[in-house]
């Protein structure tokens, strides 16, 4: 991975922004006021119970399941079950649960909806226990755990980080006779490279030129020098040249027949197609490892690569995900124990040793980076210095955010030009930012 202090440093810089969505100034119901001592009964409790943890993402379950069943085994009278709610789901559930007091006991967070449920008081604070040495934030890379504090109170429990890599079928470069991806590699030759392996009458194609934010063309705007935001996030940078070209470069590729059309990667998700052996190349997160890695058509056949360096720079997208406990929990002194088992080395241990995720934990890094020997997983950690924080540091940002595929779909079903398309994005993002205020 690298020096740690250069490492911490370098995630300090790239985390200290991501922070924050929307507002909530709905009340929560009576009786749930939390306090500062998270868990209440310091004594503990023997009581036999059983805790819901709320997660997203089901490549991690199995993961989430064996920290479980340790944890369980150090506390028998705890159970807890994991509870997988897809992504687009999970936020539409946890943001009905919240007001009314149903919130699950312990649930991951993240950067981009964290202000939303602190400044509600739907989330039971920490601070007590990390001032009483329960739980030591300092073990955490990076100054992770600065993400889930709001007005000095501490929340959440740093769990990993992530960026993003090329992904890449070494049986369809092979094939072609054409060298494998490396430090070198630029978005030209991506280009070119995904034309040679083309072959649209066999349904392959070279790269997968998704409609996508963090795994897609946030990471291309910033390598040709343009801005998803200003520094200071108060303007949108979608109508800036540079990102207006890194947009149309891709959108190209589409034209170009170096990647399957819009319509064909909404009725397969592309990285279901890098699975079966149609797409020789994608951009995709460290978190999907285990998934592409579990499909036997390819498994053995495929590796990483860094990003391809653009006009400007390499450009990355970095993100850190936090687990919590609700403040309306029924059993908050057995969620405490769970959630600060989450936070050890040991939990961090085995969501390494299993490769489901990159772990916060200090130390344990490395135990990921070899839990797949076959894959390159070093290329994630060392793209930590080219990564800027996912841009969701602003009250504006759920707005936008939720708008701006619609606008760009438009462009990528070819119904609307990219330009027209990215200065419509500027223009919607603008005026979110002056609304919130």
């Amino acid at each position: 991975m690298g020096k740690r202090n250069k490492f911490s440093l370098l995630m300090v810089t790239a985390l200290a922004l991501v922070t924050a969505a929307c507002s909530n100034n709905v009340n929560n119901a009576p009786d749930n006021k939390p306090g500062s001592n998270a868990g209440g009964d310091a004594s503990g409790s023997q009581k036999n119970v059983t805790l819901t943890y709320s997660i997203w993402d089901k490549i991690q379950q199995p993961a989430m399941e064996a920290i479980a069943k340790e944890f369980t085994a150090e506390h028998p009278n705890i159970k807890v079950k994991v509870e997988v709610i897809p992504w687009g789901d999970y936020w539409t559930k946890m943001s009905a649960a919240a007001p009314s007091g149903t919130l699950p006991d312990v649930f991951w967070m993240h950067g981009g909806q964290f202000i939303k449920y602190a400044s509600g008081k739907f989330l039971e604070p920490i601070t007590s226990k990390v001032q009483a040495g329960e739980i030591d934030l300092n073990n955490y890379a990076a100054d992770l755990a600065s993400i889930y504090t709001l007005d000095g109170e501490n929340y959440g429990v740093p769990k990993d980080f992530d960026t993003i890599g090329l992904a890449y079928n070494k049986e369809l470069f092979d094939q072609a006779g054409i060298p494998y991806p490396d430090d070198t590699w630029t978005y030209a030759k991506l280009a070119e490279t995904a034309k040679q392996l083309s072959q649209p009458d066999k349904g392959i194609y070279g790269f997968g030129a998704k409609l996508d934010t963090q795994t897609g063309y946030w990471n291309d705007i910033l390598a040709n020098g343009g801005h998803i935001l200003s520094d200071d996030l108060s303007k949108s940078g979608y109508d800036e040249p540079a990102t207006i070209g890194a947009l149309q470069a891709r959108y190209q590729m589409i034209q170009d027949g170096a990647s399957p059309t819009h319509q064909q990667m909404t009725d397969t998700e592309a990285t279901e197609m890098f699975k079966s052996g149609r797409l020789a190349m994608i951009f995709d997160g460290s978190w999907r490892i285990s998934d592409i890695d579990s499909s036997e058509v390819i498994k053995g056949k495929w590796d990483w690569a860094k990003l391809p360096v653009g006009k400007s720079k390499r450009g990355n997208i970095i993100n850190g995900l936090g687990n919590v406990m609700s403040a309306a929990g029924k059993n908050k002194t057995e969620a405490w124990e769970f959630l600060k088992f989450l936070g050890s080395k040991r939990a961090s241990e085995i969501t390494a040793e299993m490769g489901a995720a990159i772990p916060a934990f200090n130390g344990t890094q490395d135990a990921w980076l070899k839990s797949r020997p076959h894959l390159k997983l070093n290329i994630f950690t060392e793209q930590v210095a080219d990564a800027i924080p996912y841009p969701s540091g602003t009250l504006a940002y759920p707005v936008w955010f939720a708008k701006e595929p619609e606008i760009m779909s438009q462009a990528w079903g070819g119904a609307m030009p990219v330009e027209e398309a990215a200065k419509k994005v500027a223009e919607m993002m603008n005026q979110a930012i002056e609304e919130t205020k």
